[in-house]
């Protein structure tokens, strides 16, 4: 049985960074791999600088895609504020 959990946790993390990857690609405007909080804004229009900072977790001003995976995860990014 725990087996089975964590191939399915395992599993679950493989696909959200993967999601990650596919939903930062359309929003680096300038392809440099990583999102600036206005490029994440013109997805997420009720982004905050705390959310932002939160998910900043290397606090380089940038968000990589394991940063996004996580905030996704923590279900910190929404459109609906």
């Amino acid at each position: 049985m725990k087996r089975i959990i964590l191939t399915a946790t395992a599993s679950l993390a493989i696909a959200g960074a993967a999601f990650a990857q596919a939903d930062m690609s359309t929003m680096d405007s300038d392809g440099d791999g990583m999102l600036t909080m206005n490029e994440l804004l013109v997805a997420y229009p009720t982004l905050t600088e705390e959310t932002f900072t939160a998910m900043d977790a290397n606090e380089d001003g940038m968000i990589d895609a394991d940063e996004m995976a996580v905030g996704m995860d923590a279900g910190l990014l929404t459109t609906d504020g």
